[in-house]
């Protein structure tokens, strides 16, 4: 198999397996911080406090875990390391291997550099708003995190005012880096 048609599969597999990578990952976490189940350790019962890291996502409830760990972005980030160490190595097929390798390196380099600064602020920002109380909603997404809490509420129990963060989520910026090293396979010279 000629090294055009080898890129051109793994370009296409790059474009296929970002999607299918975020739909695992947004199942991973569909159910993050919420116990919805008897059989739970505790019971329909909503973190307090989060830990976010390079090994998942935890939510913890009274400081044992409610659910979690969540693997996706350390999914992610293997996927990454994977396809940018098997194009370092495929890297003598040409400029567009090279284009490839570039791209998969910048996108782990920026997931990795940059998310697991991000991971550490959004665990210190959630839990300081899971601390206070009140929480109305604690959600993690591939794309982002989010929490929810209410600061005023009327005598029915209706929230009147509320605070939310939502914060983004690395898990994107890789799935989004492996589809965009797909584009870059995909591109031919003039």
């Amino acid at each position: 198999m000629k090294p055009s048609v080898r890129l051109t599969t793994w370009a296409l597999l790059c474009l296929l397996a970002a999607p299918l990578l975020y739909g695992v990952c947004w199942l991973d976490t569909a159910m993050a911080g919420q116990s919805w189940s008897d059989a739970d350790p505790f019971p329909y019962e909503q973190t307090d406090s989060v830990r976010f890291g390079l090994s998942g996502l935890r939510y913890l409830y009274r400081g044992d875990l409610l659910t979690g760990p969540h693997i996706g972005y350390p999914l992610v980030l293997g996927v990454l390391a994977l396809n940018t160490l098997l194009l370092w190595l495929a890297r003598g097929w040409g400029e567009r291997a090279r284009r490839m390798l570039r791209v998969s390196g910048l996108a782990l380099l920026l997931t990795l550099g940059l998310g697991g600064p991000l991971l550490k602020v959004a665990q210190w920002s959630h839990n300081r708003l899971l601390e206070q109380g009140d929480v109305l909603a604690v959600r993690a997404m591939p794309a982002f995190f989010h929490v929810n809490r209410c600061l005023e509420r009327e005598a029915a129990g209706r929230c009147l005012k509320h605070e939310a963060l939502t914060l983004p989520n690395p898990t994107a910026w890789g799935v989004l880096g492996l589809a965009l090293t797909g584009a870059a396979g995909l591109r031919r010279p003039c």
